[in-house]
């Protein structure tokens, strides 16, 4: 079985380059550049081990290994610059499982990982499927399909239905969906953003049927747990 891995990184050369080389070792990988955009990933979707830097414009990771470890037993290693010993204790303390100093070989990175994974094994039974129409978001696998066909979906278009997801049938206010500053230029983004999940959603992305807009608010996804 494949294993899902979340990885929470603000460097986007580091996410994109870790990405290939783990893809390769047949490893799931999904990318979170934000905290706030983490936890809410965090909130719906299942992951076998997070990846996480341990400071970041938007925070520090020890306060998100204390969010991860409220929710479940997921096994979590921290990289980060920041190599002295009192900073991995701290993070050991808190409940990271491994810590990692940058820089790093991605082989030393893949060997730890996959003694994790082999600890660990299939420890979280929890699993939960988000229907809306013929659409289903299966948080075991972080996977959007319709019909048994998966549904493509770009890493911002699948950070942006997790935050759907994670408050469906309820308001998600534009500024919640914004990763950045919450000023108009990032506001608009997430419009565009909003509309281009819909074109592969909506059988008419003008007449939405699941993503609805609330006016001078944000919007609403229109789904059923199952």
């Amino acid at each position: 079985m494949t294993k899902n891995i979340l990885i929470v990184d603000d460097d986007k050369r580091l996410r994109g380059l870790l990405k290939d080389y783990l893809t390769e070792k047949k490893l799931e990988i999904y990318l979170s550049e934000d905290y706030d955009e983490a936890k809410e990933i965090l909130s719906i979707a299942i992951f076998d081990l997070v990846i996480l830097d341990r400071m970041m414009p938007s925070g520090d990771g020890i306060q998100l290994v204390e969010f991860i470890k409220k929710l479940s037993n997921t096994p979590v290693i921290m990289l980060t610059a920041m190599g002295e010993d009192k900073d991995k204790i701290d993070g050991l303390k808190i409940g990271a499982d491994d810590y990692l100093s940058k820089p790093f070989e991605p082989e030393e990175l893949f060997l730890r990982i996959k003694k994790l994974l082999d600890l660990f094994g299939n420890f979280n039974d929890r699993k939960i499927k988000i229907s809306f129409g013929n659409f289903i978001f299966d948080t075991s696998n972080f996977k959007l399909q319709k019909n048994d066909k998966l549904i493509y979906l770009t890493e911002g278009e699948n950070n942006l239905l997790v935050k759907l997801i994670n408050k469906r049938n309820d308001i998600v206010l534009r500024e919640e969906l914004a990763n950045q500053e919450f000023d108009e230029t990032e506001l608009r983004k997430v419009d565009v953003q909003v509309t281009r999940l819909r074109q592969k959603i909506e059988t008419n992305a003008k007449q939405p049927q699941f993503i609805k807009t609330v006016r001078g608010k944000g919007y609403k996804l229109i789904c059923n747990e199952i």
